[in-house]
């Protein structure tokens, strides 16, 4: 098997591995959340959705009419018994508390969605004066409807830090390039040469978000070593 063949193979175990690290997540952000209003208050009491833009369904499984009120006003309404009360929680992340009947508090947490970046090299043990590829996978949910701005796409920041040291110098930010074949639309490649005169570990961040607020979690990759041999 050639170099290129082998690249490709492991472009596509990467993705795949990519697909497997948010296992379940798609099904839970494209449907409607449930909250159940009964007689000893709604279940759940504190609900957590994704930043995506799915509404939250209160079903009044009791037998007597319930209320509900948000803190922000975004929704409110009567929920007669065997009805629902479809509300459509903002989309920014943060806490969102509402009551029902006025007396019992509960709450909607908007948390970012999931993303993640790895670093990764041919091998860790190079010679003085060789050139070291750097590249890895920036994997984002982009369920309901993201920021356009971004998409897969992300500022990626290279991080060193020298042997024996403790703080990490930002080397570099480069930008992740989706796949050729956009077969996993939620990820992108970037790529790295960096040439270490010394033993030096690697680290990168993916930070960046939509200028309206937190869209997608903060990452950071594994470290990553390379020993350089004279």
């Amino acid at each position: 098997m050639n170099r290129r063949k082998r690249w490709l193979l492991q472009i596509g175990l990467l993705a795949m591995l990519g697909v497997l690290a948010f296992p379940g997540e798609g099904s839970a952000l494209l449907g409607k959340s449930l909250v159940s209003l009964t007689s000893t208050g709604p279940s759940p009491s504190t609900l957590t959705v994704f930043v995506v833009h799915a509404p939250v369904v209160f079903s009044n499984t009791d037998t007597v009419t319930h209320t509900i009120a948000f803190a922000n006003s975004s929704c409110s309404g009567d929920v007669a018994p065997n009805e629902t009360l479809e509300c459509n929680v903002p989309g920014d992340v943060g806490d969102y508390a509402y009551t029902v009947d006025g007396t019992t508090q509960a709450s909607v947490s908007v948390a970012p969605e999931p993303r993640a970046v790895t670093i990764r090299g041919k091998h860790h043990g190079f010679r003085l004066g060789s050139k070291v590829r750097l590249s890895g996978a920036v994997k984002a949910q982009v369920y309901g409807a993201p920021p356009t701005l971004f998409g897969p796409r992300m500022p990626v920041s290279v991080y060193q830090r020298a042997h024996g040291h403790h703080y990490w110098h930002l080397l570099k930010v480069v930008h992740s390039r989706p796949f050729a074949k956009p077969r996993y639309p939620t990820h992108s490649l970037w790529v790295l040469w960096v040439k270490p005169r010394a033993n030096t570990t690697y680290m990168v961040r993916v930070n960046s978000q939509p200028k309206g607020g937190q869209f997608w979690e903060n990452a950071q990759s594994e470290p990553f070593r390379v020993h350089v041999r004279r």
